[in-house]
Protein backbone atom coordinates (compact mmCIF):
# COMPACT_ATOMS: atom_id res chain seq x y z
CA UNK A 1 0.00 0.00 0.00
CA UNK A 2 1.36 3.38 -1.44
CA UNK A 3 1.89 5.68 1.23
CA UNK A 4 1.27 9.23 -0.46
CA UNK A 5 1.03 12.71 0.46
CA UNK A 6 -1.04 14.86 -2.42
CA UNK A 7 0.16 17.39 -4.01
CA UNK A 8 -2.15 20.45 -2.69
CA UNK A 9 -5.12 21.52 -4.94
CA UNK A 10 -5.83 24.91 -2.94
CA UNK A 11 -1.94 26.73 -3.70
CA UNK A 12 1.21 26.87 -5.25
CA UNK A 13 3.42 23.53 -4.81
CA UNK A 14 7.05 22.43 -5.77
CA UNK A 15 5.29 20.35 -8.44
CA UNK A 16 2.80 23.02 -9.44
CA UNK A 17 4.81 25.94 -9.27
CA UNK A 18 2.47 29.61 -11.02
CA UNK A 19 -0.57 27.90 -10.49
CA UNK A 20 -3.03 29.59 -9.26
CA UNK A 21 -5.39 28.87 -5.91
CA UNK A 22 -8.39 26.34 -6.82
CA UNK A 23 -9.52 25.20 -3.21
CA UNK A 24 -11.48 28.05 -1.48
CA UNK A 25 -13.16 31.09 -4.10
CA UNK A 26 -15.52 33.09 -1.78
CA UNK A 27 -19.15 32.90 -3.53
CA UNK A 28 -21.78 34.74 -1.53
CA UNK A 29 -25.59 34.27 -2.31
CA UNK A 30 -25.96 38.26 -1.97
CA UNK A 31 -23.01 39.50 -2.82
CA UNK A 32 -22.50 43.28 -0.50
CA UNK A 33 -21.61 45.11 -3.31
CA UNK A 34 -24.55 47.81 -3.16
CA UNK A 35 -22.66 48.09 0.27
CA UNK A 36 -19.56 48.15 -0.22
CA UNK A 37 -18.86 49.06 -4.24
CA UNK A 38 -15.23 48.62 -3.75
CA UNK A 39 -15.69 44.80 -3.40
CA UNK A 40 -15.72 43.66 -6.60
CA UNK A 41 -12.72 45.74 -7.94
CA UNK A 42 -11.31 44.00 -5.06
CA UNK A 43 -11.92 40.59 -6.15
CA UNK A 44 -11.17 41.59 -9.78
CA UNK A 45 -7.82 42.47 -8.44
CA UNK A 46 -7.34 39.26 -7.08
CA UNK A 47 -8.71 37.31 -9.96
CA UNK A 48 -6.07 39.21 -12.28
CA UNK A 49 -3.11 38.27 -9.65
CA UNK A 50 -2.63 41.82 -8.48
CA UNK A 51 -2.34 40.73 -4.92
CA UNK A 52 -0.88 44.02 -3.77
CA UNK A 53 -3.66 45.51 -4.97
CA UNK A 54 -6.61 43.24 -3.87
CA UNK A 55 -4.94 42.92 -0.43
CA UNK A 56 -4.58 46.93 -0.25
CA UNK A 57 -8.38 47.12 -1.21
CA UNK A 58 -9.89 44.54 0.67
CA UNK A 59 -8.09 46.09 4.16
CA UNK A 60 -9.77 49.54 3.12
CA UNK A 61 -13.24 47.67 2.76
CA UNK A 62 -12.46 46.94 6.11
CA UNK A 63 -11.56 49.64 7.57
CA UNK A 64 -14.61 51.39 6.60
CA UNK A 65 -17.16 52.78 9.34
CA UNK A 66 -20.26 49.85 9.39
CA UNK A 67 -20.92 46.16 9.76
CA UNK A 68 -17.91 44.18 9.08
CA UNK A 69 -17.76 42.66 5.38
CA UNK A 70 -17.17 39.08 5.41
CA UNK A 71 -16.38 38.66 1.76
CA UNK A 72 -13.73 41.42 2.55
CA UNK A 73 -12.31 39.57 4.94
CA UNK A 74 -12.67 36.18 3.50
CA UNK A 75 -11.10 37.89 0.41
CA UNK A 76 -8.12 39.65 2.60
CA UNK A 77 -7.30 36.04 3.94
CA UNK A 78 -7.24 34.16 0.58
CA UNK A 79 -5.29 37.43 -0.99
CA UNK A 80 -2.52 36.45 1.67
CA UNK A 81 -2.93 33.05 1.06
CA UNK A 82 -2.08 33.85 -2.60
CA UNK A 83 0.54 36.02 -1.71
CA UNK A 84 2.59 33.17 0.86
CA UNK A 85 2.14 35.66 3.43
CA UNK A 86 0.67 32.32 5.36
CA UNK A 87 0.84 33.51 9.21
CA UNK A 88 -0.96 36.94 7.69
CA UNK A 89 -3.81 34.80 6.48
CA UNK A 90 -4.40 33.11 9.10
CA UNK A 91 -4.56 35.79 11.13
CA UNK A 92 -7.55 37.07 8.96
CA UNK A 93 -9.27 34.09 8.85
CA UNK A 94 -9.02 33.96 13.11
CA UNK A 95 -10.63 37.36 12.90
CA UNK A 96 -13.39 36.68 10.84
CA UNK A 97 -14.16 33.54 12.53
CA UNK A 98 -14.22 35.62 15.63
CA UNK A 99 -16.76 38.10 13.73
CA UNK A 100 -18.63 35.50 11.52
CA UNK A 101 -19.06 32.16 13.80
CA UNK A 102 -20.80 30.75 11.43
CA UNK A 103 -19.26 31.36 8.38
CA UNK A 104 -17.98 28.00 5.88
CA UNK A 105 -16.08 30.20 3.70
CA UNK A 106 -13.85 31.48 7.04
CA UNK A 107 -13.26 27.37 8.14
CA UNK A 108 -12.53 26.90 4.54
CA UNK A 109 -10.18 29.42 4.59
CA UNK A 110 -8.73 28.38 7.92
CA UNK A 111 -8.49 24.96 5.99
CA UNK A 112 -6.58 26.04 3.32
CA UNK A 113 -3.95 27.44 6.02
CA UNK A 114 -3.53 24.38 7.44
CA UNK A 115 -2.96 22.53 4.46
CA UNK A 116 -0.22 24.99 3.39
CA UNK A 117 1.28 24.67 6.53
CA UNK A 118 1.36 20.97 6.13
CA UNK A 119 -1.30 20.20 9.11
CA UNK A 120 -3.80 17.98 7.92
CA UNK A 121 -5.30 16.71 11.07
CA UNK A 122 -6.05 20.26 11.70
CA UNK A 123 -7.38 21.06 7.96
CA UNK A 124 -10.12 18.00 8.60
CA UNK A 125 -11.18 19.64 11.51
CA UNK A 126 -11.74 23.10 9.88
CA UNK A 127 -13.57 21.68 7.20
CA UNK A 128 -15.33 19.74 9.38
CA UNK A 129 -16.76 22.77 10.92
CA UNK A 130 -17.29 24.29 7.88
CA UNK A 131 -19.76 21.00 6.75
CA UNK A 132 -21.42 21.22 10.27
CA UNK A 133 -22.75 24.61 9.32
CA UNK A 134 -23.58 23.54 5.58
CA UNK A 135 -23.64 19.49 5.06
CA UNK A 136 -23.70 20.58 1.18
CA UNK A 137 -20.74 22.30 0.80
CA UNK A 138 -18.59 20.90 -2.16
CA UNK A 139 -15.54 23.15 -1.31
CA UNK A 140 -15.23 21.77 2.23
CA UNK A 141 -15.42 18.30 1.04
CA UNK A 142 -12.74 18.66 -1.46
CA UNK A 143 -10.32 20.77 0.77
CA UNK A 144 -11.28 17.23 3.31
CA UNK A 145 -10.31 15.17 0.44
CA UNK A 146 -6.75 17.10 -0.12
CA UNK A 147 -6.16 16.45 3.48
CA UNK A 148 -6.60 12.56 3.68
CA UNK A 149 -4.73 12.13 0.54
CA UNK A 150 -1.94 14.07 2.52
CA UNK A 151 -2.41 11.69 4.61
CA UNK A 152 -2.42 8.60 2.31
CA UNK A 153 -5.76 8.20 3.00
CA UNK A 154 -6.58 7.98 -0.62
CA UNK A 155 -10.09 5.76 -0.06
CA UNK A 156 -11.39 8.35 2.05
CA UNK A 157 -10.21 11.36 0.08
CA UNK A 158 -11.65 9.89 -3.44
CA UNK A 159 -14.90 9.07 -1.57
CA UNK A 160 -14.95 13.19 -0.48
CA UNK A 161 -13.91 13.97 -4.01
CA UNK A 162 -17.13 12.25 -5.57
CA UNK A 163 -19.21 13.66 -2.98
CA UNK A 164 -18.37 16.87 -3.91
CA UNK A 165 -18.78 16.60 -7.58
CA UNK A 166 -22.22 15.27 -7.13
CA UNK A 167 -22.69 18.62 -5.53
CA UNK A 168 -20.93 20.51 -8.20
CA UNK A 169 -20.57 18.00 -11.29
CA UNK A 170 -19.13 20.74 -13.51
CA UNK A 171 -16.20 21.02 -11.21
CA UNK A 172 -12.64 20.62 -13.28
CA UNK A 173 -10.67 21.15 -10.34
CA UNK A 174 -12.30 18.02 -7.86
CA UNK A 175 -12.47 15.85 -11.22
CA UNK A 176 -8.80 16.78 -11.12
CA UNK A 177 -8.14 15.87 -7.92
CA UNK A 178 -9.97 12.60 -7.79
CA UNK A 179 -8.20 11.64 -10.78
CA UNK A 180 -4.47 12.42 -9.42
CA UNK A 181 -6.02 10.58 -6.06
CA UNK A 182 -6.21 7.67 -7.98
CA UNK A 183 -3.01 8.26 -9.27
CA UNK A 184 -1.13 8.19 -5.86
CA UNK A 185 -3.29 5.05 -5.03
CA UNK A 186 -1.44 3.25 -7.41
CA UNK A 187 -4.27 3.14 -10.42
CA UNK A 188 -1.78 4.93 -12.89
CA UNK A 189 -4.14 4.04 -15.82
CA UNK A 190 -7.49 5.23 -15.03
CA UNK A 191 -5.77 8.40 -13.57
CA UNK A 192 -4.33 8.95 -16.86
CA UNK A 193 -7.63 8.55 -19.04
CA UNK A 194 -9.51 10.65 -16.43
CA UNK A 195 -6.50 13.87 -16.65
CA UNK A 196 -6.41 13.39 -20.44
CA UNK A 197 -9.75 13.94 -20.71
CA UNK A 198 -10.25 16.68 -18.38
CA UNK A 199 -7.18 18.21 -20.44
CA UNK A 200 -8.58 18.61 -23.89
CA UNK A 201 -11.65 20.29 -21.78
CA UNK A 202 -11.63 23.86 -22.54
CA UNK A 203 -12.32 24.91 -19.05
CA UNK A 204 -8.80 22.72 -18.25
CA UNK A 205 -6.06 24.84 -16.14
CA UNK A 206 -2.21 24.83 -15.71
CA UNK A 207 -2.84 22.52 -12.39
CA UNK A 208 -4.90 19.71 -14.71
CA UNK A 209 -2.09 19.62 -17.42
CA UNK A 210 0.27 19.28 -14.45
CA UNK A 211 -1.43 16.80 -12.53
CA UNK A 212 -1.60 14.71 -15.76
CA UNK A 213 2.25 15.72 -15.75
CA UNK A 214 2.61 14.26 -12.38
CA UNK A 215 0.46 10.86 -13.22
CA UNK A 216 2.42 9.89 -15.92
CA UNK A 217 5.74 10.40 -14.27
CA UNK A 218 4.01 8.33 -11.33
CA UNK A 219 3.36 5.79 -13.96
CA UNK A 220 7.42 5.87 -15.02
CA UNK A 221 6.21 7.83 -18.38
CA UNK A 222 8.73 10.50 -18.20
CA UNK A 223 8.65 11.24 -21.62
CA UNK A 224 4.88 12.09 -21.72
CA UNK A 225 5.24 14.00 -17.95
CA UNK A 226 8.05 16.34 -19.54
CA UNK A 227 5.70 16.41 -23.30
CA UNK A 228 2.84 17.96 -20.91
CA UNK A 229 4.77 19.64 -18.22
CA UNK A 230 6.45 22.14 -20.90
CA UNK A 231 2.58 23.15 -22.09
CA UNK A 232 2.86 25.25 -18.63
CA UNK A 233 6.45 25.25 -17.15
CA UNK A 234 10.00 26.26 -18.26
CA UNK A 235 12.29 23.36 -19.49
CA UNK A 236 14.33 24.15 -16.07
CA UNK A 237 11.20 23.64 -13.89
CA UNK A 238 9.80 20.39 -16.11
CA UNK A 239 13.93 19.26 -15.81
CA UNK A 240 13.59 19.50 -11.98
CA UNK A 241 10.16 18.10 -11.40
CA UNK A 242 10.50 14.80 -13.68
CA UNK A 243 14.00 14.27 -11.47
CA UNK A 244 12.41 14.48 -8.28
CA UNK A 245 9.61 12.45 -8.92
CA UNK A 246 12.05 10.29 -10.14
CA UNK A 247 13.49 10.20 -6.78
CA UNK A 248 10.41 9.30 -4.89
CA UNK A 249 9.55 6.65 -6.99
CA UNK A 250 13.10 4.89 -6.39
CA UNK A 251 12.39 4.67 -2.75
CA UNK A 252 9.10 2.88 -2.63
CA UNK A 253 7.53 5.20 -0.27
CA UNK A 254 6.17 8.43 -1.93
CA UNK A 255 5.86 10.77 1.94
CA UNK A 256 8.20 12.88 0.31
CA UNK A 257 5.55 14.45 -2.08
CA UNK A 258 4.93 16.89 0.38
CA UNK A 259 3.33 20.28 -0.64
CA UNK A 260 4.98 23.61 -0.72
CA UNK A 261 4.38 26.92 -1.25
CA UNK A 262 7.27 28.82 -3.41
CA UNK A 263 5.10 31.57 -4.29
CA UNK A 264 7.15 34.91 -4.35
CA UNK A 265 6.75 37.37 -1.15
CA UNK A 266 4.27 40.32 -2.13
CA UNK A 267 7.47 42.36 -0.34
CA UNK A 268 10.19 41.30 1.58
CA UNK A 269 10.90 44.35 3.20
CA UNK A 270 6.92 44.54 4.22
CA UNK A 271 4.61 42.47 6.30
CA UNK A 272 0.82 42.33 5.67
CA UNK A 273 -0.10 42.71 9.61
CA UNK A 274 -3.77 42.53 10.80
CA UNK A 275 -2.85 45.21 13.20
CA UNK A 276 -3.39 48.33 10.61
CA UNK A 277 -7.01 47.59 10.17
CA UNK A 278 -10.32 47.61 11.99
Amino acid sequence: MRSLIVLNALMCVSLLAGCGPELVTPDFATPSYQDHPNLKIAEMARARGDLPQAIHDYRDIIKEEGPPCEPAYIGLGMALLDANAVEEAKKTFEKALALFPRSPCAFIGMGAVYLTLNQPENAIKSFDCALVINSRCAKALNGRGIALDMLGDTCGAQANYKAAIELDPNNVSYKSNLALSMALAGNDREAIRELEKLARSPCATPRVRQNLALAYGLAGNKKMARKVGRVDLSDEMVKNNINYIEAVRQTGDYAGLIPKNHTVPLNEGRKWEEGDSK
